[in-house]
């Protein structure tokens, strides 16, 4: 206790306390500051997000394909590296402009039907409205009123929103005149939003590029920091939690990416050769959502179903039945031969992850919770492994124990407890009976033998 009482320790703690009441009334200003960092940085992340994606066929290129490059002619080794970054990023680049050739289009003129057969769709909805409603009266005898048309339906939802009955051409103008100054405050902060992510996204591009051609000396220069300034027991540590993260957070992301597109693909083909209008909108939906574990199905399902069940219910039972086989396939076979087992977690921690990843961190969240965790839970699932080593076997019975059945295996113990006492008593008894016998058959001895006089030992020492 003395030595932690020193002048150095208390300083120590006098400085950390006001640091931290300095933080509690400066959050806003400490906040603001980390905001402006982190954009600052965000094409840094996004440049390392892309070149760590674009890592595994780079790999691929490089240890594989121009494996044998060099062995004969030297000067190709200095064209192997450059040859592998330029073939990774060329073909990136032939994948996105063919999915922008092939698949905007199509989604363009899924998006223009969909919005020229709006009023269809929602004349749709009211009848099946009507039906439910009338199905709901006949079957429990309530009275919900479906007397209102569909233009009284729009009305009253317009008097949701503005609070008014009766809205004329006037009050239109002047609400629209009146919403064009928080319409065009909008309209300026999304195009500021829209300009900040574009040029986020060309940095990050060219960023990677750097990050990937100079990853050897990137991760050395980084190996060399933590070699200086951390101490050498760390270091295996912080090289296991490194190598543990690669593996489950590069093998799962870069994975659960590839099968969302073997997904869609194979939805959108199947959607085509069955003829379920939407094919491409409804095979990108459920393929990006696809990216989330969990939820993503029923993301990505849901309101495809919900635009088909408008158009009838032929198209809304086959997409429910083509969808739902995929995912049984995606899920049991698919999924296993990509990603592999390399999350190493149940459905309940999965279930977990993505809510607890979602709440904090929105949709990055979603898509990064479960591999993080799986990280996290490794690395303590290792300690506990190595704790319950340590405690040998005394520990395994602790674990072993049963405690829903205490009440039985206490009174079970209780009876083992009472048997070795009477074990012991018995064994204390004899013990006791054999000592005192023996030291009665001394005392007999002794009494059977009468004490010599000294004329009779000195007439024995004479003989």
């Amino acid at each position: 206790m003395k030595k932690l009482l020193t002048i150095k320790n208390v300083l120590i703690a006098i400085a950390f306390t006001v640091l931290l009441l300095f933080i509690k009334d400066n959050i806003s200003v400490l906040l603001v500051i980390i905001g402006a960092v982190f954009a600052i940085l965000t094409p840094f992340f996004i440049g390392f997000l892309f070149a760590y994606i674009l890592n595994f066929p780079y790999k691929m290129l490089h240890d594989k394909a121009f494996k044998k490059m060099g062995t004969k002619h030297k000067f190709l080794l200095r064209v192997k590296k450059p040859l592998a970054v330029t073939l990774t990023y060329v073909g990136a680049a032939a994948i996105v402009a063919a999915l922008i050739v092939t698949v905007v289009p199509q989604l363009a003129a899924n998006l223009a039907a969909l919005v020229k057969n709006a009023p269809k769709y929602g004349q749709t909805f009211y009848t099946y409205y009507q039906d439910a409603v009338n199905w709901i009266n006949k079957t429990f005898n309530a009275e919900i009123p479906i007397t209102f048309t569909q233009e009284e339906m729009i009305s009253n939802v317009i008097k949701t929103f503005t609070g008014k009955e009766n809205i004329n051409a006037a009050d239109i103008t002047k609400t629209i005149f009146e919403s064009l100054p928080y319409f065009f405050t909008n309209f300026f902060g999304f195009l500021s939003s829209a300009t900040t992510g574009i040029y986020n996204l060309i940095m990050g591009i060219v960023i990677s590029v750097y990050f990937l051609a100079c990853k050897e000396s990137l991760c050395f220069q980084v190996k060399k920091l933590a070699v200086a300034f951390l101490p050498i027991k760390v270091l295996p540590k912080l090289y296991e939690i490194v190598d543990i993260t690669d593996t489950k957070c590069g093998r799962f992301l870069v994975g659960d990416i590839v099968d969302s597109a073997v997904f869609g693909l194979a939805l959108f083909v199947l959607l085509a050769i069955f003829g379920v209008p939407y094919a491409p909108l409804i095979a990108v939906i459920c393929g990006v959502c696809n990216i989330i574990p969990f939820f993503g199905p029923w993301i990505g399902g849901i309101p495809s179903a919900f635009i088909l069940a408008l158009i009838g219910p032929q198209p809304l039972i086959t997409f429910v039945i083509i969808d739902f086989v995929l995912q049984q396939v995606d899920a049991n076979i698919t999924r296993p031969k990509i990603i592999g087992n390399h999350v190493g977690l149940s459905s309940f921690w999965v279930l977990f992850s993505v809510i607890v990843g979602g709440a904090l961190f929105g949709l990055m969240g979603f898509v990064l919770g479960t591999p993080i965790y799986a990280v996290i839970y490794s690395l303590i699932g290792k300690r506990v492994r190595n704790n319950l080593e340590e405690k040998g076997k005394l520990g395994q019975e602790a674990l072993d124990f049963q405690v829903l059945r205490y009440a039985e295996i206490a009174e079970e113990q209780k009876k083992i407890r009472e048997e070795k006492e009477a074990e012991q008593k018995l064994k204390l008894k004899k013990l006791i009976h054999f000592n005192i016998g023996d030291k009665d058959s001394e005392d007999d001895s002794e009494k059977g033998e009468p004490e010599k006089t000294f004329t009779e030992i000195t007439e024995e020492n004479k003989k």
